[in-house]
Order: structure tokens, then C-alpha cells, then sequence
């Protein structure tokens, strides 16, 4: 009923968008980054420039002054990239001939970069090289890695490599039950993981992570996150701290925000057409990926096509116990198109595909219940289409509007298939698992600048369906009987989404030094309706009549200080407010043994409806320097609170509402509330500032360290908090020759010995003590040649020492051997052992 509703419903929502968009109080426009608009004004006889020898004249000041000043001048829209902080400091620009020689004299101290032209504009940003830039904090100096470093690579955990306190856990294969997926859940930010931290794509929420609530852990997921394929962004930005309010993923510890690749990224006026071919083999996995894209564009125009393919096989570890087999293969499709139907308006259509199929062997699972063992296939398939709609006006409201409507349909199927062995009988269980999520939205985005006051606001509007149907087929191979079980392990859920936000950037002098002040507040009202819920937990009736229609609201304030000390020197101070709604799977995730035992006494565990929103507030300090030309620091500490954190609890025997549940009852509850405190520091240094003979040479250096506490409110223990990864420190040389044909790092990892302390909030009662994993560092180098002018060789190798470790994030629930003769946990050990040295070499022709 639902699928056949949804399509005509979510068609209906991109008709009303662009009816909405085709009215006489819109114009057309694409957005392609966020970005400040500036209005173009009358120019005064004292500024206007010679038809036939132009000539620009900007006053040293603030940045955001400076490209107005520029804009107004040479009647051209100049736009600042979002995340640049507006009061940095430019030098003056005397006699400048063009645009273009005006423009790189402001930003050429600042470690800017400018893209576009006359027709279409110009954007200020920090990089306009194919690579993928990693900020650390909105408005600190990006840390940049290389695409080569990780677009070869399907994982998400390798994005992240060199980045301190940020990590991406994955799930083992064969780790939970046999129905169960595996991979990466998200991120790891300073501590917070999960579906805690936001995860998007081009402002499009990504799924949360299924939790498995028969392993009695929130933190315990079925299905991850893996929608998309690395080869297709051009962009990710990582918030590690304070938030300022926008449209956007939920983040309660972080948010993570890829950026898709784009027409702008490869083409432009003077270079209109773009084909590249890739070919990447890793002999990590076996893996081999093919990739093709094609951009497109003229002044009016611009269009581009990515197709990505990979196949490979389970990761090879350098554990003494062989890795489950893996024959995996995935697609991707990015398609864009933009129409610039005016130099000042655009409008952009985007279809985005992805598709991941596995054929697993769980051989770890051996054991009498499964003597041969499990075979499982599983399918992730996500679709987006998205229409953007991007102007730059002059209203008494808006200089800049941004809209979008999209609908996205994301799956995950898992078919699972072994021999069963129960109180001597055998059986044949056929088990189908799938977690459905279908997503539609209309944002709007506008940005306003009336003399000091930079302001940005926007709502949302999203629908959305979960789903998360579980079905067995169980053959008795003595009878040839079918025991056939459908139930859901969620109930089918209807969400609406109502979300507004405003911040306003205010610039002022502040005892003399040029600062800027961003509040900020965002509302979201989230109302959830069951369905289906005759299909939700038949064995136990009771608990589906729990079930009803919410609505909830929060609001969630934050604030920013930035103050521009001298040219040389900023610093901030952010706090923010931060929410997570309580999910569908939360409030009614179930299992239960009636499938087993029948109609008689069973175990089961429950959702509960009246589970509160986790909250967090974040505070952070920070410093951006540049103590010598060749230098430039980055400092922040921060402190975060949590409070309400979900996890499940064992319940007291309820004879009256549910009698034939006498094994054990579980259920979610707000049960614990965490600090986390820590700090980072980053560098960067350009070499050819000490020494010409250097030119081309750069270095780097990062380190974060971090610590938290929980404590369980419904038990009182309190202990540290385990999900915090251990001090991890970064480092590199780099080499790039001045003519650009061929370059090379080597970069270093090193991170702290740390034994996990015990789980007291998602823990389940388990006391033991843990695995202790040892320090390690790594060496990687990676190199390019430019062969020719349109070929390029790319070759990296990770882990050169052949080094045999364990990812904290990873492995840190991995319980400690009780002795030499506890195998159990000395096989479970090695199964979660790290990669050892591999190649990855990719070859690109491009013209």
C-alpha cells in the first residue's frame, strides 16, 4: 500500500516545487555552493572605470567590504564561499587592470583561490584543485587530501585516515547474527558515533544505521551507511565542534557533508569540454575500479556524467584467522545538468545512483547451531533526484535564494541461508531482512546583507517512510514442514519534518580588531505516524497498542565569536545547543523468541514510545595563526555535554501486561549522560619560505587527544567513556615539482596504546574487562606522474611497514583473553586485526 501511494506522493511534491519556482515571485537560478551574494549598486563617478583601460582601486579592510567594494565597481557578482570567515584582513589593490588581477591581489595573502568569470560570477573558496577538502571546524583553514588518496578505495574509514579524532567503526563480517549486514556505521567524532553524528550528501540526509535490538545495544548496528561511492564526491566537511544552525542532517556530536561532483569542478569558459577515464586496482582487496566522466558546458549550459564500477573481495588482514569470503561488486551514476538562464540565475537537475551487491560466506559462524556455516547475499541501492534552483536578486529580504526539492529512496536487503541444528532436529533456515527508507523534501535557503548584518535563514519540508519488514522460511528436513515467520522488527513509520533556522553574521570593531558575531536558532517540529501495525510484534499484542501518533518540537540556539586579532592572527569561541530526535527504530525496535518457542514463554525486546530526545551542548575555543609566511597553526580545545542517551535496560517480570514474557524483557531507555574534553592542533609549512632550493616542498603535522566520562543514571555506575578513540597524531612531507609533472608524500599515522574502559551505558551488564590494544604507526606513500598531458599515474601504498594493528573504533568492545587457553576470544581478537601493506595503482587519461 505504501509503495503505491508514495510514487504518485512524492511526484506530486516535485510539481508543486517547480510550480512554485515557475511563479512570477521566483527566478530560475542553480545553487552550486552557499555562497554570499553581493548586490551590484550604481556606481559613483569616483569609482566608475574606464570602458577601454579599466582600472580597480580597493582600501585595505575586512574581506566581505573589499570583494563589495570590487562588485560594485566592476558590476560583476563576486560571492564569498561558505565556511570563509568575512572579517579576514586584505591588502590594498591599486591600479588593477581586470577583475581577475583585482581578485588575486586580495586573496593572494589568505591562502584563497577564485573560480568563475564575467558572465557567470565569481566565488572566493579555498581550493579549486580535484581534491577533497576535510575541515576540521567551520571557519578554520581546510586540511586537503588528495582525491587519488581515497577515491580508489570503496571504504569510508580510508577518507579519515590522517584526520585526528575522527574515525569510521565498522562492523567485522560475521560479527552479529547470521541475518545481520556488515560495514561502516558513520563516523567517530571525538568521541560520538552512530547515528549520533549527521551524515549527508548535498544536503540530503543519509539513513541512520540499523541497531540490532536483539544484541541489547544501541550501539550495536545491523545495517551501516554505505550509500555512496567516494569516486563521486568532490568535497567532504567535517563539523567537529559547535554548530552554527542551518538546514541539514541532525548532528548531535558532528555532522559529516559530502559534496557531489559538479559541471564547475572540470569545466569552464576557456575549457569547455572534460572526458576522463580512470582505472584503480587495490591489491588490499582485490578490487578494480573503472570510472568515466564526461562534463560539458558553454555560457548557458553545462552538463556532466560519472559512471564508477568496482569488484573485489573480502580485505585481507594480517590476523592469524582468514577473513570471511566476500565477492562483492558496486555501480554508481552521478548525472547533472545546469541551465544558466541568466548570468544571475540557474537551475540544476541531478540524478545521483548507487548499487552495492555482496555474496558472502560466514565461516566464523561454525559452529554446532551451524555446522557449514552461513551464506548470505546482500543488496544496497540508493536513487536521488533532486532539482536546485539558485538566485542572486535585490529585495528588501533577499540577495541570495536557494531551493531545492528531492526525493530519495534508499534500501538494504540481506537473503540469508545456513543449516540449523536445534534440540537434534535439522532445519533449513531461509531468513529475508531488509531496512526501506524513502525520503522527499523542499529546502529553501536565502541569505540577506543590510550593512553589518549578514543574514541566512531557510525551513525545510520532508516527508519520510521506514520500514523494516524480517521474514523466515524454516524447513524441517525430516518432515519436508515449512515454518513460515513474517513480522517487522520496527513498525512501519511515517515521518513529517518541519525545520527553520536563521543566523546573522555581524561584523563590528571590538577594542579596535575586526570580529564577527553569529547567532543563531533552529526549530524542527518531527511528527511520526505507525502504520501496519497488525504486522508489528504478533506475539505479544500488547506492545503494538503502545504504539501512537507523535508530534514533537525542540529548539536549539548557538553562538559564535570570531575576532581578527592582526592579518596574521583570528580567533574564535562557539557554542551550540544540539538535538537528536529519537528514531522509529528507538521507539519501537523489537525481537522476540515466539518464533521459537511458539505460543508458550518467551524473551523479548521492545521499543518504547516515550523515550525523550538526546541532547548536547558544545563549547569551543580556537586560534588561527600564521607566526611566519611559511606557517600557518591551528589550535582548538572543547568541552561537550550530553544528556538523555538511549540504551537498553532489563525490565521487571510485568505478569499483567505481558504474562507470557517470563525470560527476560528489554526495552530502551534515557538511561546515561557523557562529557567529553580534549583539544587539536594542526600545521601546515611551506618549505620555499626558508629556502628557494625548497620551492614545491610542504609539510604537515596534526594531533588530537580527547577523554570523556559517562555515567548511568538508572545503575549510578560511572566510568570513562569507551567510545573515545586514543591521542592520534598525523604527519607528512610532501613534494610537488614546480612544473607539476610528478609529486610525492610520505605520511605518517601514530596512535596511543589504550585499553577501553567498561561500557556503563550500552554496555548490557558486560563487566569484563577488554582488550587492551597496543600503539602503532604507519607510513604511507603515495606519488603522481604526469606522464603526458592528458595521462597521469597514480600509485599509493598504505601500511609500507607491513604493521599488525587494531582500529580502536573498531575493536574496542573485543573482550580481554582470560588466559593462554581462552581461544574464543584469541580468534575474536584476530579476526578484527587491521590490513597489512597494500598497493593501490590507478591510471587516469583525461582530456
Amino acid at each position: 500500500m505504501h509503495t503505491l501511494s508514495y510514487l504518485p506522493c512524492r511526484f506530486k511534491l516535485i510539481s508543486f516545487a517547480v510550480k512554485v519556482l515557475c511563479s512570477s515571485s521566483f527566478i530560475f537560478s542553480v545553487s552550486v555552493i552557499h555562497a554570499s551574494p553581493v548586490e551590484p549598486k550604481t556606481q559613483s563617478a569616483a569609482t566608475t572605470p574606464s570602458v577601454t583601460t579599466p582600472s580597480f582601486a580597493i582600501s585595505s579592510g575586512q574581506l566581505q567590504q573589499a570583494i563589495r567594494a570590487l562588485a560594485q565597481q566592476a558590476k560583476v557578482n563576486i560571492r564569498l564561499d561558505e565556511g570563509i570567515n568575512p572579517a579576514l584582513i586584505t591588502p590594498a589593490v591599486q591600479n588593477a587592470r581586470s577583475v581577475e588581477q583585482a581578485l588575486q591581489t586580495l586573496v593572494a595573502s589568505l591562502g584563497l583561490h577564485v573560480t568563475g568569470s564575467v558572465e557567470t560570477g565569481y566565488v572566493i573558496g579555498i581550493s579549486n584543485l580535484p581534491t577533497m577538502n576535510v575541515l576540521a571546524a567551520r571557519e578554520m583553514k581546510d586540511k586537503t587530501l588528495s582525491a587519488e588518496q581515497f577515491s580508489a578505495s570503496s571504504s569510508l574509514a580510508n577518507i579519515v585516515r590522517y584526520q585526528p579524532l575522527v574515525s569510521a567503526p565498522a562492523t567485522a563480517s560475521g560479527s552479529g547474527n547470521v541475518w545481520d549486514s556488515n560495514g561502516n556505521a558513520g563516523y567517530n567524532i571525538r568521541g560520538i558515533e552512530g547515528n549520533r553524528i549527521g551524515l549527508e550528501i548535498d544536503g540530503i540526509a543519509l539513513p541512520d544505521a540499523a541497531p540490532k535490538p536483539d544484541s541489547t545495544s544501541m550501539n550495536a548496528f545491523a545495517v551501516g551507511r554505505e550509500y555512496f561511492d567516494p569516486e563521486m564526491m568532490q568535497e567532504v566537511t567535517i563539523a567537529t565542534g559547535a554548530q552554527t544552525a542551518g538546514n541539514g542532517a541532525s548532528g548531535l556530536g558532528g555532522k559529516v557533508r559530502f559534496r557531489s561532483k559538479a559541471p564547475q569542478d572540470f569545466v569552464s569558459p576557456k575549457d569547455p569540454v572534460y572526458v576522463a577515464y580512470k582505472f584503480a586496482h587495490d591489491s588490499g582487496n582485490a578490487s578494480r575500479l573503472h570510472s568515466l566522466t564526461g562534463a560539458w558546458g558553454s555560457q548557458d549550459v553545462q552538463a556532466m556524467l560519472v559512471v564508477a564500477k568496482r569488484d573485489g573481495e573480502q580485505t585481507k588482514t594480517l590476523g592469524k584467522v582468514a577473513p570471511n569470503p566476500d565477492d562483492w561488486n558496486s555501480q554508481a551514476v552521478l548525472a547533472k545538468l545546469n541551465w544558466n538562464i541568466q548570468s544571475n540565475q540557474r537551475l540544476a537537475f541531478t540524478i545521483d545512483t548507487f548499487k552495492h551487491d555482496s555474496q558472502r560466506v560466514f565461516s566464523s559462524r561454525i559452529n554446532p547451531t551451524y555446522p557449514q556455516g552461513v551464506k548470505q547475499f546482500a543488496n544496497t541501492d540508493r536513487t536521488r533526484f533532486s532539482v536546485d534552483y539558485d538566485h542572486t536578486l535585490s529585495t528588501d529580504w533577499i540577495d541570495h535564494l536557494s531551493v531545492r526539492a528531492y526525493t530519495q529512496d534508499a534500501k538494504q536487503k540481506d537473503l540469508s541461508l545456513a543449516n540449523y541444528v536445534l534440540s537434534g532436529k535439522v532445519n533449513y533456515r531461509t531468513i529475508e531482512t531488509s531496512y526501506l527508507n524513502k525520503l522527499n523534501g523542499l529546502s529553501i535557503d536565502a541569505e540577506k546583507k543590510l550593512n553589518a548584518h549578514a543574514i541566512n535563514y531557510g525551513f525545510k519540508l520532508e516527508t519520510s517512510n521506514s520500514q523494516r519488514p524480517w521474514r523466515e522460511d524454516r524447513l524441517v528436513i525430516a518432515t519436508g514442514e515449512h515454518q513460515i515467520t513474517n513480522k517487522n522488527r520496527m513498525a512501519d513509520m511515517d515521518g513529517q519534518t518541519i525545520e527553520a533556522y536563521v543566523n546573522d553574521r555581524i561584523g563590528f570593531d571590538l577594542l579596535g580588531q575586526s570580529s564577527t558575531l553569529t547567532p543563531g536558532v533552529r526549530f524542527e517540529q518531527r511528527k511520526l505516524t505507525p502504520e501496519n501495525l497488525k504486522t508489528y510484534i504478533i506475539g505479544v499484542p500488547v506492545a503494538a497498542k503502545e504504539i501512537q501518533e507523535e508530534t514533537s518540537r525542540f529548539v536549539t540556539p548557538s553562538l559564535r565569536l570570531d575576532i581578527q586579532h592582526t592579518s596574521n592572527l583570528s580567533s574564535f569561541a562557539a557554542f551550540s545547543r544540539n538535538t537528536r530526535p529519537v528514531s522509529a527504530a528507538e521507539k519501537t525496535g523489537t525481537y522476540d523468541s515466539f518464533s521459537y518457542t511458539g505460543t508458550g514463554q518467551a524473551y523479548a525486546i521492545l521499543g518504547n514510545p516515550k523515550l525523550k530526545n538526546e541532547t548536547s551542548d558544545a563549547f569551543e575555543l580556537g586560534l588561527n595563526a600564521k607566526p611566519h609566511p611559511g606557517v600557518e597553526l591551528q589550535v582548538s580545545g572543547f568541552y561537550n555535554r550530553y544528556q538523555n542517551f538511549i540504551d537498553y535496560v532489563i525490565q521487571p517480570a510485568d505478569l499483567v501486561n505481558y504474562p507470557t514474557i517470563t525470560f527476560g524483557l528489554y526495552r530502551p531507555e534515557n538511561i546515561g549522560k557523557a562529557a567529553t574534553w580534549g583539544g587539536e592542533v594542526s600545521a601546515q609549512f611551506r618549505l620555499e619560505e626558508w629556502s628557494p632550493a625548497l620551492r614545491g616542498t610542504s609539510a604537515h603535522f596534526a594531533l588530537g587527544a580527547a577523554n570523556g566520562t559517562a555515567e548511568n543514571s538508572k545503575t549510578g555506575q560511572r566510568d570513562f567513556l569507551p567510545s573515545v578513540a586514543p591521542m592520534k597524531a598525523s604527519y607528512g612531507l610532501r613534494y610537488d615539482d614546480p612544473s607539476k609533472l610528478f609529486g610525492a608524500a610520505l605520511n605518517g599515522v601514530y596512535v596511543d596504546a589504550k585499553q577501553p574502559a567498561i561500557d556503563v551505558v550500552s554496555g548490557g551488564g558486560v563487566t569484563a574487562p577488554r582488550f587492551a590494544m597496543p600503539s602503532y604507526s604507519l607510513f604511507d606513500v603515495n606519488a603522481y606522474w604526469n606522464i603526458q598531458t592528458n595521462l597521469k599515474l597514480n600509485l599509493a601504498v598504505y601500511n609500507l611497514s607491513n604493521q599488525k594493528y587494531w582500529d580502536y573504533a573498531n575493536s574496542r568492545k573485543l573482550a580481554a583473553k582470560k588466559d593462554a587457553n581462552d581461544t574464543a576470544a584469541a580468534l575474536e581478537i584476530e579476526r578484527q586485526v587491521m590490513p597489512g601493506r597494500s598497493v593501490v595503482l590507478s591510471v587516469q587519461l583525461s582530456y
